[in-house]
């Protein structure tokens, strides 16, 4: 459930899910019982410096959310409490959810923006549930930002409008869940 880019330096992800035998043998030792149908992942990341190893288990919250729902050192050394202070958890949940989230979105925008979401001009909204508009213009702009660090300004010249309406219209397809959430501008 995670991968690379989930995972602050120095860790590294070595396997991402393990195999499904060895899965569910630590479900077992943990008491915890999984059936098939349950989206649960054992994930192995390694320190690079010290080489310490750290088992995660992923799973999808209620909402569809990605947490992290166990952690298993594997191995003879103890594991202190400044150490465990290093394991960036936190930061690796926030990543694989946010990752997840962000492929809900192109998904949802791709099926509301019709056959065909980067032809012709991209036009003006009929209103503010004019949900095709706002999913084609997700679809644009995600492939914008793909390669620029200023989307909205770079959009704003392709389609001929000001990046303050980029702006706005990026706010409400947010809103309608077509965007995953922005970053905060450098002024903000």
């Amino acid at each position: 459930m995670i991968n690379d880019q989930d995972v602050p330096d120095p860790w590294r992800v070595i396997a991402s899910p393990i195999d499904q035998d060895s899965a569910t043998a630590l479900d077992a030792v943990a008491g915890l019982q999984t059936g098939a149908e349950d989206p649960v992942s054992w994930d192995v990341i390694e320190h690079s410096e010290t080489g310490r190893r750290v088992m995660l288990r992923m799973a999808l919250d209620e909402t569809g959310g990605v947490v992290i729902t166990g952690m298993y050192v594997p191995g003879d050394s103890p594991l202190g409490i400044g150490e465990l202070r290093t394991i960036p958890l936190a930061a690796i949940e926030a990543a694989a959810r946010n990752r997840r989230a962000t492929r809900v979105t192109k998904v949802q925008a791709a099926l509301l923006a019709g056959p065909a979401p980067f032809e012709g001009p991209l036009g003006r909204p009929e209103g503010p549930d004019d949900t095709q508009f706002f999913a084609r213009l997700a679809m644009r702009y995600m492939r914008v930002a793909q390669s620029s660090t200023g989307p909205a300004t770079d959009l704003a010249k392709a389609e001929g409008v000001t990046p303050r309406t980029i702006q706005r219209w990026t706010a409400r397809a947010r809103e309608l869940g077509l965007l995953s959430q922005g970053r905060r501008g450098k002024y903000a």
